[in-house]
């Protein structure tokens, strides 16, 4: 029977000669350490200059310590038996870009709706409604807060840019009606301005308006309160600064 070749002495002697083989080559194949300098290796996050990024880098239009004088005409929305058109100009002063306070007035051109005449014509009773004492709005005089938090700019035919902002109003004051009726009136608005240069622009305004008015319809007139929105468009300009 033959002896298996590892237990002869010649296989002894190969595999002693194999083994040590692998030993000198296994101390030979000793990894190198290789370093990189701190300007070569990669980083997770990079911090550019828009590290801390700016909307806008600069107001074509200051606002800050400036006077602000506008006109404006307009319309009411809600009143059903007249038709109010308010003429109006209002003082403001920008205490910051964000802040202003300022003085409010209009008055008023009224006349009869057109349900006035439906109405009398068509409803059971209507001639006897006095429309002819319906209190009419005359003057106005409010008092004015205004915190205007946005300001940015807008192309829309892609040739040129228009600078705008976009502030909110609370106002305060009173409002007369004919013949001889008054009350106290709070309101609250929206404004966009869109500016032409530096120093003048457009204006538009929506406002609510809550006061008291003579209610002419029951049998016994009484007063009620009266939520009134008024929309309306103007010019402004902006004085020199002191």
């Amino acid at each position: 029977m033959t002896e298996p070749w590892h237990s002869t002495t010649l296989g002894r002697v190969l595999l002693v000669l194999f083994l040590g083989a692998c030993l000198a080559l296994g101390k030979l194949a000793k990894a190198d350490v290789v370093e990189f300098s701190e300007e070569e290796l990669a980083r997770e996050s990079v911090l550019p200059v828009f590290d801390q990024p700016e909307a806008v880098k600069k107001r074509v239009v200051p606002t800050d310590s400036r006077i602000e004088v506008g006109g404006y005409f307009g319309l009411s929305l809600n009143d059903p038996f007249i038709n109010t058109f308010p003429i109006g100009a209002d003082v403001e002063y920008h205490l910051s870009e964000l802040y202003a306070v300022g003085i409010n007035a209009a008055y008023f051109i009224d006349s009869a709706s057109s349900y006035v005449g439906q109405i009398q014509t068509s409803v059971p009773g209507g001639n006897f409604i006095p429309f002819n004492n319906n209190p009419q709005p005359q003057f106005m005089f409010l008092g004015e807060y205004e915190f205007t938090p946005f300001y940015g700019k807008i192309s829309v035919t892609k040739q040129g840019v228009a600078n705008l902002n976009l502030g909110g109003t609370v106002r305060a004051g009173i409002i007369s009606f004919t013949p001889s009726e008054s009350s106290p009136t709070l309101g609250i608005g929206l404004n966009q301005r869109f500016f032409i240069t530096r120093n003048f622009g457009i204006k538009l305004d929506l406002q609510g308006l809550l006061y008291q008015k003579t209610d002419i319809i029951p049998l016994s007139p009484s007063k009620n309160l009266v939520f009134n929105i008024l929309l309306s468009v103007g010019a402004l300009w902006y004085l020199p600064q002191l």
